[in-house]
């Protein structure tokens, strides 16, 4: 037994008892305290270990910088890297078996973390589920230990996940390594490049420079990622691992763009570190080069040229959230395009299991749950069509381009139908016209003319506004505005601020969705299922809702859970079921679980889409989910939980979303 073995171990298991680390080194107490003595004078002025009583062992260091390089000279650098947690042990087995290709015996790594057989079959449990999703397991034979099985693709693309998930940090503008980063790389580079500080920045540049002499565009939250993907590769062809491709694919990326700015990032790397990479290594880059393109392109110039595939992928979507949510963007040309860009690199990472890190994620979830519910349902058609299931992180920029398309909707002016009334003569009522839609056109939808005389004739139910050059001498059920027959530049401005404030939402009325039948305080359920259960059943007594409504409800909520933070939820069926669009609330007196990854929720909003749907309930929807996203209403409902509250909140969200969109429509 070592002192360095000693001090690492209490430096882990702080307070632990002289029973304990006797047991652990299979000494007596007694030699114990010769070791601990012996400790003390090696470190004199260095570190002190103290043994109080009632507490145990405790290691005390003002000068740790030097204690850890003590250490480091005792056993190599690999003592730097010591695990403090079982979080810190799992990553380290994960990257050790990773990277090795030979067997390691159980009583080695429990050696090296210095935790007994019992911990560390806990932790290799842990390391499993990580390596599963990736198609890796782990071998276990007698006399020999354990090793990772699995192709040399899937272990690259779990030990760069676990880097970035590490922590990884690096700055794209400038290629420099920065933080955690560079201690994650440094752990992954090890002995390959000598833990060389300016190599990794090296890289990063030489990376970062290639890609710019390229027709390939990475955004700034990629290319950290992207670095690490190269880093992982260098060190495995440095232990003669290589990346398999099949010809026929090898030869279809290599007529690609992406390949290109590959050769000019493996030439750099050729020269920095006398590496030669292989075509197959050159084609793994571009791989990743193509994947790491997301919805943040910087103009149309810069996109992916867009695949047959992907564009019936991007309709396919539009027709399912007409299906379940009834909102019509299949007219939508951009977002069609957004998400079109989008997808093109995204069916590169879920083809090769490649993963994109959302650091927007949960703001996006919670100041946007309608969009991410929307993008949750929409990406159901991408999982079907590449046959993989997609990440929360990747839903979330999906939920970004809906969000985008939901707000140039909320803020658009809608066209009007204008009335034109002169004394007498068409000529002057056709002049107006014309100055009506020079001045205003892009306010309006058709305009019709008449004389005085015949405006008892006119049906409103198709006019929305009347200018007049006369008096009319009657009220007429739309508004009206006089005007001389030559709209003079006062009279045209002043129509136009009319047209901008009346072109947006006007105050809703709410009983078309919402009721007190359908209003649930203080409710006693256990789970989820429970809560389903009851307001579905409510739902079923006051509504028209399809014969199925009950088992689309428990089928959404299979394909993901519908929590999106701030204390709520909002299920819904897997597609339109009901004659009219509705909000059945639940209020509970305590937080549930509710979904696998057990978040909280304490407010439920069952939500029903029409079948009949023309849009209309989209202001309703809009001004609702500015209710679900205010953290504070959410809490004031809660504590209050009654029907007068609720109505009140709306109101007020209402209001918000009706000045919103005048100020939207106004700055236009």
């Amino acid at each position: 037994m070592e002192i360095a073995q000693i001090i690492r171990y209490l430096q882990v298991h702080d307070g632990v008892s002289p029973e304990d680390v006797g047991a652990e080194f299979q000494v007596s107490t007694r030699t114990l305290r010769k070791y601990v003595a012996r400790a003390n004078v090696v470190l004199d002025g260095v570190a002190t270990v103290n043994l109080v009583r009632g507490e145990g062992y405790h290691v005390i260091s003002e000068r740790p910088d030097e204690l850890a390089d003590w250490l480091a000279r005792q056993d190599g650098d690999q003592a730097r890297f010591a695990c403090k947690t079982a979080e810190e042990r799992v990553n380290y087995l994960l990257n050790d078996l990773l990277m090795r290709n030979d067997w390691i015996k159980l009583q080695d790594l429990s050696d090296v973390l210095y935790v007994s057989k019992s911990a560390l079959s806990g932790d290799l449990k842990r390391v499993e589920s990580r390596l599963h999703p990736y198609g890796l397991a782990l071998e276990k034979r007698s006399h020999y230990g354990i090793r990772v099985t699995g192709d040399e693709m899937s272990r690259r693309l779990c030990m760069a996940n676990a880097a970035i998930e590490a922590g990884a940090s690096v700055a794209a503008d400038t290629g420099t390594v920065k933080g955690d980063g560079l201690r994650v790389l440094k752990g992954l580079m090890g002995d390959a490049f000598e833990g060389d500080e300016k190599m990794l920045d090296t890289i990063a540049t030489c990376v970062s420079e290639a890609t710019k002499g390229c027709d390939v565009v990475i955004n700034p939250v990629a290319f950290q990622n992207l670095l690490v993907h190269i880093v992982i590769a260098l060190v495995r062809i440095s232990n003669d691992c290589y990346m398999p491709i099949e010809s026929g694919r090898l030869e279809i990326i290599a007529e690609t763009n992406e390949y290109k700015a590959a050769e000019n990032i493996a030439e750099r790397i050729a020269v920095l570190t006398s590496i030669e990479l292989p075509r197959e290594e050159i084609a793994y880059i571009a791989i990743h080069l193509a994947g790491k393109q997301t919805i943040y392109q910087s103009s149309d110039e810069d996109s992916p040229i867009i695949s047959d595939e992907v564009w019936r992928v991007v309709s396919d979507m539009l027709e399912h959230v007409w299906g379940v949510f009834r909102f019509d963007f299949r007219n939508d040309l951009e977002l069609r395009m957004n998400l079109a860009r989008h997808i093109q690199p995204l069916s590169v990472r879920l083809r090769y299991n490649m993963k994109l890190k959302n650091p927007m994620l949960e703001d996006i979830k919670a100041r946007y749950p309608l969009s991410y519910a929307i993008a949750v349902d929409a990406s159901a058609v991408i999982a079907d069509t590449y046959g993989s299931t997609l990440s929360n992180d990747e839903i979330g920029y999906i939920a970004l381009a809906f969000e985008l398309a939901l707000e140039r909707s909320r803020t658009a002016i809608a066209k009007k139908r204008i009335l034109v009334v002169c004394a007498s003569g068409a000529g002057s009522a056709r002049l107006l016209e014309y100055q009506c839609r020079r001045e205003f056109g892009e306010y309006i939808d058709s305009i019709q003319t008449c004389d005085a005389l015949s405006v008892n004739s006119i049906d409103f139910s198709t006019v929305d506004y009347v200018f007049t050059t006369v008096p009319l001498g009657r009220d007429l059920p739309v508004p009206v505005r006089e005007v001389s027959c030559f709209l003079d530049p006062i009279e045209a401005e002043d129509a136009r601020m009319m047209l901008r404030r009346n072109a947006c939402i006007v105050p809703l009325d709410f009983s078309r969705y919402v009721d007190e039948h359908l209003f649930f305080a203080h409710l006693e359920l256990a789970d989820k299922e429970d809560v389903l259960a009851f307001l579905i059943t409510k739902v079923q007594e006051s509504r028209k809702v399809a014969s199925n409504f009950r088992e689309l409800v428990f089928a959404r909520e299979r394909c993901m859970a519908t929590a999106f933070g701030n204390n709520i939820a909002m299920p819904h069926p897997l597609e339109a079921a009901s004659d009219e669009t509705f909000v059945c609330v639940g209020l509970l007196d305590r937080p549930i679980a509710w979904g696998d990854e057990g978040e909280k929720v304490q407010a439920v909003f069952l939500t029903g889409f029409s079948c009949d749907e023309n849009g209309a309930a989209r202001s309703f929807m809009d001004c609702f989910t500015d209710l679900l996203v205010d953290s504070n209403a959410v809490e004031r409902l809660l504590s209050a939980q009654r029907w007068e509250v609720f109505v009140e909140l709306l109101e007020n969200a209402s209001m918000l979303t009706h000045k919103s969109n005048v100020d939207g429509a106004v700055s236009r």
